[in-house]
């Protein structure tokens, strides 16, 4: 894939754009690097022109772009600037909920309508940060080395350890429902995570007010989902005028698979399709 760095006032940002047609913004959530797709690389067959911008400390791109989602979303606009793009729908990814919040309620004549795909929207706990800073912080290099190379050889170890993170459910029982076409999902999702420096900024964010949000906005969530739990989209309803939420019957975080698949990209495709 063709990457385009952009040297902005605060730093090189990393970003694809590519598609004809509306423009979409994809924010991409925890340890996603330009290589991770949770299948939205397939809007641009919906005539979709999707923009893909990597979030600081991601990728290339720079820490510096943006320590708090408020600064990162000015980033963001410098971005959309040089593209000549007028205003985009969003879509944001679990961590990159507070991003996404900030774009919209910023920059509201930027942003046509804001989706929230399993995204956060109340800070992190302080055990989960505790615990993310330990494996995710300096030594985060090591420990995706190490999961890649014990994947190869153990698929369903690993698979069942970073899994039980994201589900409340019995992790062994949700591990043997899966089908083959949703094991090679996760599979290539955790062959292509990376937490660079992204992470530990993550895990500082805290979440713009939701009352200042103005447009549209879906919320697509699982009741069963461990690392962003439904209470997430409970805050979001109940915080924001014009608010749909969707919820999703998945067995995990990754509301991307399993029996709802086919109805979380049906639901996407409406919301994002209407005028």
């Amino acid at each position: 894939m063709t990457t385009t760095l952009l040297d902005t006032t605060r730093g090189i940002v990393e970003f694809t754009y590519k598609g004809v047609g509306p423009a979409l913004l994809l924010l991409k959530g925890g340890h996603s690097t330009r290589n991770t797709d949770l299948s939205h690389s397939s809007l641009v067959y919906e005539g979709f022109s999707l923009l893909t911008v990597s979030r600081p400390g991601y990728d290339y791109t720079e820490p510096s772009t943006g320590r708090t989602p408020e600064e990162f979303a000015e980033t963001i606009v410098e971005i959309l600037d040089h593209l000549n793009i007028e205003s985009v729908s969003v879509i944001a990814i679990s961590a990159a909920g507070p991003t996404g919040i900030a774009l919209a309620s910023s920059h509201p004549e930027r942003v046509n309508k804001l989706l929230m795909e399993a995204a956060l929207t109340s800070p992190w706990n302080k055990k989960t940060k505790q615990k993310a800073k330990i494996l995710f912080g300096p030594a985060e290099r090591i420990v995706w080395g190490s999961l890649r190379t014990l994947l190869k050889f153990f698929p369903d170890l690993i698979m069942k350890q970073l899994l039980s993170e994201m589900t409340t459910e019995d992790v062994d029982a949700y591990l043997e429902r899966l089908s083959p076409n949703d094991r090679r999902f996760i599979y290539d999702m955790l062959s292509t995570s990376q937490s660079g420096k992204g992470f530990t900024n993550d895990l500082e964010h805290t979440v713009p007010d939701m009352n200042r949000l103005e447009v549209p906005v879906l919320g697509m969530y699982s009741q069963k989902d461990r690392s962003v739990p439904y209470t997430n989209a409970l805050l979001l309803k109940s915080s924001v005028p014009d608010c749909e939420i969707f919820e999703v019957d998945a067995d995990s975080h990754l509301i991307w698979i399993g029996k709802d698949a086919q109805e979380v990209w049906k639901k996407r495709l409406e919301f994002l399709s209407q005028s």
